[in-house]
């Protein structure tokens, strides 16, 4: 970058971010249902320049939208990965309207705001703000906002198919970090049906039967008790975790001691760790509460998490990627304040479906998720954002971005 360059102001108007803010969150974008919202996104990005093109998004009504702006030469570019999509929002249950974006204080109320509208917005306006001040970018630009990003995250399995992860070194995703979050680590996720299978009997008479209820009560305190261990991997990030989310027994059964019995085992798993040793791990687990036991026979599979994927994977960023390095200083400058390298807190995000890992096991393209707002206002009654928290997060993204491309 020269002297040139680094004097060009990068200017983000507050103004500006509640205008497209408040003009995205009016347009009610459920997961799932029919929207409008992908027409505006598509109306910003061809008002910057951008070529749009629409995706079809497995079992959703609007498609992915994908923009691209071309540079000036061959370096890795920058691919913003965002999502318009929010959850639902009981409109009774809010003191205002969830899709009224209300301006009070300088804070926007409404559904999206923060998860992940916010985010959303601040892109658009870093990158608004980056094509105004002229400068010559060395890569691509490319933004995708994708229609299920509260949901299966099909969408991002499209971008390794249409060439974009070849053409991009940094990915920034769209989720609240407080603009002090730069989170570059992510587990995978993996859900197990396990299933006890006893024997069936008449009620009045239980010891004919084998209970399958009460073996998988036996199964979810031998979990509790941390003894199915799952892979560790090489995640200086994560340890493993294992959750029972659910226990049902198959409808249908009449009035019988019961014969089979269900659970729903959620698997978050470290990098370095596949979905194989997973798979081995549990297999091994239930093998010896069979021994222990000496009744109950387990069976268990995996439930696919939709777009072809049998889990969605982990990843992790080194911590000395240039997009890394780029963001720590851009928060500096913009914020005033360091910003804090760290893991993701929620969960999952569609960009880790972008990365593959190289010889060291770190992830490329590098996903590094920021953004404005409070994580604990996504998905909550009353979900707002402060305005300048949005113009920051923007004035960030337009420093990293640059950075990376001058």
């Amino acid at each position: 970058m020269t002297i040139d360059q680094q004097a060009r102001p990068l200017t983000v108007s507050p103004a500006r971010c509640e205008e497209l803010l408040t003009q995205i969150v009016r347009i009610r974008s459920v997961v799932g249902e029919a929207t409008t919202a992908h027409l505006w996104v598509s109306d910003r990005l061809r008002e910057l320049g951008f070529t749009v093109e629409h995706y079809a998004v497995e079992g959703r009504k609007t498609p992915l939208v994908l923009g691209r702006l071309d540079g000036e030469g061959d370096a890795p570019g920058v691919l913003f990965d965002a999502h318009y999509d929010t959850v639902y929002a009981r409109a009774e249950d809010w003191s205002r309207d969830p899709w009224g974006a209300q301006v009070e204080d300088g804070v926007l109320y409404g559904r999206g705001a923060v998860d992940s509208k916010g985010s959303h917005v601040a892109m658009l306006a870093g990158i608004e703000a980056l094509v105004a001040s002229g400068e010559a970018r060395r890569g691509p630009i490319y933004f995708m906002s994708d229609s299920d990003g509260e949901d299966g995250f099909r969408g991002a399995t499209l971008m390794a198919d249409l060439g974009v992860i070849e053409r991009v070194g940094t990915v920034f995703s769209a989720e609240a970090t407080s603009n002090q979050g730069i989170e570059i680590a992510y587990p995978g996720i993996s859900t197990w049906k396990l299933t006890a299978v006893g024997r069936t009997a008449h009620p009045t008479e239980p010891e004919k039967g084998i209970n399958a209820v009460t073996k998988m009560a036996a199964l979810v305190q031998a979990v509790d008790a941390g003894r199915l261990e799952t892979p560790r991997g090489s995640s200086e990030w994560f340890e493993p975790r294992v959750t029972i989310q659910g226990v049902r027994t198959p409808p249908g059964g009449g009035w019988t001691i019961p014969g089979r019995c269900d659970a729903i085992l959620s698997v978050m798993t470290p990098a370095g760790a596949t979905l194989t040793e997973v798979r081995d791990a549990i297999d091994g687990f239930l093998r010896t509460l069979e021994q222990e036991d000496g009744e109950v026979r387990f069976e268990f599979k995996v439930l696919p998490m939709g777009a072809g994927r049998l889990w969605l994977r982990p990843g992790e960023v080194d911590r000395d990627h240039p997009g890394v390095k780029a963001m720590e200083a851009a928060v500096q400058e913009v914020t005033g304040r360091p910003g804090e390298v760290r893991k993701f807190n929620g969960g999952w995000v569609d960009a880790v479906e972008l990365m593959r890992p190289d010889e060291r096991g770190f992830g490329s393209p590098a996903a590094i998720t920021f953004g404005p707002g409070d994580f604990e206002q996504a998905h909550t009654v009353d979900e707002h954002i402060a305005i300048s928290d949005v113009a920051d997060a923007a004035g960030v993204y337009a420093r990293a971005t640059r950075a990376l491309l001058s």
